[in-house]
C-alpha cells in the first residue's frame, strides 16, 4: 500500500512538474490554452488624448475606470471582428479574465501620463507577470500587455505573451504595435487592438510556429 501511495506520488509530481512550452502552443491539440486579456496597468499614456474640442479632455482616471474595461470588452461584445481564437488558431480556447479586470481597476494613475516609452524589456514584462494571480494553475496564458497608447506617433505599443500558467513563466515574448483610427475615444485606441490582432493573425503566428520547429 506504501508502494502504491508513493507511485502515485511521483505520477503526480512529474504531471505537475511538466512545464508548457512552445511546442505545446503550436503543435499539441490538448493543451488547454486561456486568453487571460489585455493588461493596462503599466501603460503610459503619451500625448494630448483630447479627441474634439467639445469633448474635453480625458484623465487617466477616467480612462481606467471605463475604458480599459471597455478595450477588454470588446474581445467579448465584437469577437467576430477582435478574434483572439482565430489568433492563435484554437477553437477551443477558454476565456478567464476575472483578474486582468481586477489587475486593470487597481493600476496607478500616479505616472501613467509620460513623454516617452517606457521601452519594457522581456524581463520587465516577466516581472510584471510573476506578481500576477490568474486564478488558473493548468496549461498556457495568452494575454497583451499595453506598453503605451501614443498620440504622437499614433501607435499603441502591445507585448504579446505566451505564459506556463503553472508558475506565470514567460514562454513566447513579442512586441506588436497597432496604429490607432476611428470615431470616439474607445474606438480610436481599440482599432490598436485589432490591428495587433490582425498583424498576429496574418504574420506573426507563422513566424513564431516556424521558429518553434527550431527550439
Amino acid at each position: 500500500m506504501k508502494q502504491l501511495t508513493f507511485i502515485i506520488s511521483i505520477i503526480f509530481f512529474v504531471n505537475a512538474a511538466k512545464s508548457q512550452s512552445v511546442q505545446d502552443l503550436f503543435h499539441s491539440s490538448e493543451t488547454k490554452i486561456t486568453w487571460l486579456g489585455i493588461d493596462y496597468s503599466h501603460v503610459k499614456l503619451i500625448g494630448d488624448f483630447t479627441l474634439f474640442a467639445e469633448w474635453g479632455e480625458y484623465s487617466p482616471s477616467e480612462i481606467k475606470q471605463y475604458y480599459f474595461p471597455a478595450w477588454n470588452d470588446l474581445i467579448y461584445s465584437e469577437s467576430d471582428k477582435y478574434d483572439v481564437a482565430e489568433m492563435i488558431r484554437k477553437e477551443n480556447l477558454v476565456f478567464k479574465t476575472d483578474a486582468i479586470y481586477t489587475i486593470n481597476a487597481n493600476a496607478s494613475i500616479e505616472d501613467m501620463e509620460a513623454k516617452t516609452d517606457p521601452m519594457y524589456s522581456k524581463e520587465d514584462i516577466q516581472t510584471f507577470i510573476k506578481k500576477y494571480d490568474f486564478q488558473v494553475k493548468e496549461g498556457i496564458g495568452v494575454l497583451l500587455v499595453a506598453e503605451s497608447l501614443n498620440k504622437y506617433k499614433e501607435y499603441g505599443k502591445f507585448h504579446f505573451v505566451a505564459i506556463d500558467l503553472s508558475n506565470n513563466t514567460v514562454f513566447l515574448h513579442d512586441i506588436i504595435q497597432g496604429k490607432p483610427g476611428g470615431i470616439g475615444l474607445r474606438n480610436y485606441w481599440a482599432r490598436t487592438v485589432y490591428n495587433v490582432i490582425s498583424e498576429i493573425k496574418s504574420h506573426r503566428y507563422s513566424k513564431w510556429k516556424n521558429e518553434s520547429k527550431h527550439s
